[in-house]
């Protein structure tokens, strides 16, 4: 029945760094949509949360054998809030998830085999047959499974399936299972796996224990018993029961937007999530302003979306000894009225990964953000579907140059995740180079400079009286085009040009002004050195001898203009472009 002790079985996955409910829309879509029943099948899945109280409570108590652990729960060192505390008192809610899939095979095979679909699914740990067996899946380590039990207060699940047994015909079974710590308990030792099942251990009690699951009649009564959707006899699928579950269907839904919006948006699943009221809500991706960018950009990349070469952009892959890798798509960002990006800071710059299943498999960012933000999509190509999947973690949340499984003696696997990498970032920056601004937010920012610079007064006319009654003249400052980054070689240059005058409704002929133009380098949010700047003006710059690194210029009733460029810079850096310009007060 397995030789890992039972908490192994709800480790697995628990360092991920995801929100649990993230983590279970990944693995429990990513396990139905392995067991689509053909190629191409579109599978559905269903998250239906249930609060029981009162009778209901304790019909399934009574059902599920819960009492029969109570008196263990000292030992089993679970973590607070479970419901063993409250298991008779009828009154205190107990949270149920149903996951329930539809279009997939089920668990079928000869349950009492090792490689049949039950046994890979409930009694094994860390099989990799879907790596060796199977094209085209998300899962191959066998770890997915844990994301049910770890979800639970008490680590306890229920699995029933409508399937197809070794030949071929149909079979119900349904199986529970606790995964704990091990532990002694009566004076005997424990793995901390528990079982619901058919006992077909030898009655003399020689060797090891063996349940079995409940099998077609029996499993379909302790199904109905238990509050799982029926199933008819063509129904295949398989639905888990998460008892005493941690967590809330808002955040299913917001997971399963997160993680699988291509292929919802590519019409190959269905989900649904219903809350304990009974309210069912389907995912809606494309109404969620931080997700668009994503989905416009990945729409780019499989060309359902024509580029522009400005804003919206398409890169693809050359191939790589004649195995075609994949493409990417970029979009720009844009700000909202609060000049913030619509995506969280931690996306801004990243790039959604894809392959075969359509799920995302990151939010891949490991560069600092340039200008002009954008987001975008990898779509790796079939042809090299194992070889991503081989780079991927347990948690199957990124593609890791340095995965044990991608080592061989070619190095040719690994080879390709590199190029890979190092493609989706150099076409990133290609991108950006060229790239056009995007479109600014309300206010702009150089209304704000244009109100600093109002704040400034000059003398009307030379000689004129200065104080109280002499009139301001403020300096009026525009972009004849705005910085951008544009690639030369394998560095960035800087470039923008501005134009400086005094305002029309000034009376005022002439003054003489002083510029300032800097392009520091951001680091970790901070200003640090500034990089040397090429600067050719249509007015004679002289050196300003009382403020460093400004120079003067007469500033008449035509306006001046500054062509700006920057020394080559390292794409990696962040820089930012700051022109500053002020009068000059005349001394008496």
């Amino acid at each position: 029945m397995g030789g890992a002790a039972g908490e192994a079985f709800t480790n697995t996955l628990a360092s991920s760094g995801m929100p649990p409910a993230a983590v279970l829309a990944r693995e429990a879509i990513q396990n139905s949509v392995d067991a689509k029943a053909e190629e191409g099948a579109k599978v559905a899945v269903d998250f239906v949360a249930r609060s029981l109280a009162g009778k209901a409570k304790a019909d399934f108590v009574e059902a599920a054998g819960l009492h029969a652990l109570v008196d263990r729960a000292p030992v089993l060192d679970l973590k607070d809030p479970n419901c063993f505390a409250s298991l008779s008192d009828e009154k205190a809610a107990l949270g149920l998830l149903f996951i329930d899939d539809y279009n997939t095979t089920g668990l079928e095979g000869d349950p009492s085999e090792p490689d049949s679909k039950f046994h890979r699914f409930l009694l094994s740990l860390g099989d990799g047959g879907k790596e060796h067996d199977e094209h085209g899946t998300g899962g191959s380590y066998g770890f997915g499974k844990s994301v049910y039990s770890s979800n639970s207060g008490i680590l306890s699940i229920f699995a029933y399936s409508r399937t197809k047994d070794g030949n071929g015909d149909p079979l119900s079974i349904l199986f529970g299972c606790g995964y704990f710590r091990k532990h002694k308990h009566g004076g005997a030792h424990y793995t901390g796996r528990s079982w619901f099942g058919a006992d077909k251990s030898d009655p003399a009690g020689h060797g090891q224990q063996i349940v079995e699951p409940l099998r077609d009649a029996e499993a379909d009564a302790a199904a109905k018993l238990l509050g799982f959707a029926e199933r008819g006899p063509d129904d295949l699928g398989t639905s888990v029961l998460i008892v005493d579950a941690q967590v809330a269907a808002d955040d299913i839904l917001r997971g399963v937007e997160d993680w699988w919006w291509p292929r919802i948006l590519s019409n190959q699943l269905d989900v649904k999530v219903v809350d304990v009221d009974g309210k069912a809500t389907l995912p809606r991706p494309k109404k969620r302003p931080d997700l668009l960018p994503f989905i416009e950009a990945y729409f780019l990349a499989i060309g359902t979306s024509p580029p522009n070469g400005k804003t919206d952009f398409h890169k693809g892959f050359n191939k790589s000894e004649n195995v075609s890798l994949g493409a990417c798509g970029f979009k720009v960002l844009e700000k909202n009225e609060k000049d913030e990006f619509v995506v969280p800071e931690e996306r801004v710059d990243a790039i959604a990964l894809v392959r075969s299943p359509k799920m995302v498999v990151a939010y891949h960012r490991q560069w600092n953000v340039q200008t002009p933000a954008m987001a975008g999509a990898f779509v790796g190509h079939d042809d090299i579907d194992d070889i991503l999947r081989a780079a991927e973690p347990p948690a199957h949340d990124r593609w890791d140059l340095d995965a044990r499984r991608l080592h061989d003696a070619t190095g040719r696997r690994r080879a390709i995740v590199g190029k890979v990498l190092n493609g989706i970032k150099r076409s990133l920056k290609q991108c950006q180079s060229t790239a056009s601004p995007p479109p600014p937010p309300r206010p702009k920012r150089l209304t704000l400079l244009e109100r600093t610079l109002a704040t400034f007064l000059t003398p009307s006319k030379k000689g004129a009286p200065q104080g109280p009654g002499a009139s301001a003249a403020p300096i009026h400052l525009s972009y004849d085009a705005e910085p951008r980054a544009e690639a030369l070689g394998d560095k960035l240059r800087l470039t923008a040009t501005f134009s400086v005058r005094l305002k029309a409704d000034e009376d005022v002929d002439s003054i003489r002004a002083r510029v300032k133009v800097s392009c520091p380098v951001i680091e970790d949010g901070q200003v640090g050195d500034s990089i040397a700047l090429e600067i050719a003006s249509t007015a004679e710059l002289a050196a300003d001898t009382t403020k460093e690194g400004w120079s003067q210029f007469d500033l008449g009733t035509k306006s001046v203009r500054f062509e700006c460029k920057s020394e080559a810079y390292d794409p990696l850096w962040t820089v930012r472009f700051v022109p500053e310009i002020e009068p000059v007060e005349e001394t008496v």
